[in-house]
């Protein structure tokens, strides 16, 4: 006569200390390999950004734009009072760039409007002045100006 096992065969089975996933249960996704705190891959964005340098004249100041959508701007601007971009801040401001199509010469064309400051962040350079980079969303549609200078 055998003895009786203690325990069953299904506790001392593989699987049960196996903690890879089960590929049964995998979902392929879209654009699944892509890194999820990558900002060029966020899809929270309403809007395509632009990573394009433009001049940027706000509060007597002149900065550059690091990227810019058809919601806000994200600039760098060499400034002493952070106060005056504090985020909820609105600020007027002004973006410069020059644009030529195929058979016309070039054309200055500038942006105007408003926006509210969403955030900043000082960007210390040691031995000049510090500069602000400043998350701006736009509270009204641009104004366009075409000059044919």
């Amino acid at each position: 006569m055998q003895a009786k096992k203690k325990y069953s065969d299904r506790r001392r089975n593989k699987r049960r200390y196996d903690l890879s996933p089960d590929p049964a249960f995998k979902i392929s996704l879209p654009d699944q390999n892509r890194r999820h705190g990558d900002r060029r891959c966020d899809q929270r964005r309403r809007n395509v950004r632009l990573n394009l340098p433009f001049e940027v004249s706000l509060l007597d100041q002149d900065g550059k734009t690091m990227n810019v959508s058809a919601s806000g701007v994200y600039f760098e601007v060499i400034t002493n009072d952070t106060e005056a971009f504090s985020p909820g801040t609105i600020i007027p401001l002004q973006i410069s760039t020059v644009t030529n199509t195929s058979g016309s010469r070039e054309r200055k064309l500038k942006l105007s409007g408003s926006g509210t400051v969403i955030r900043n962040c000082i960007i210390e350079n040691p031995g000049h002045v510090s500069s602000l980079r400043v998350a701006l969303e736009f509270t009204e549609k641009l104004n366009i100006v075409l000059n044919n200078d």
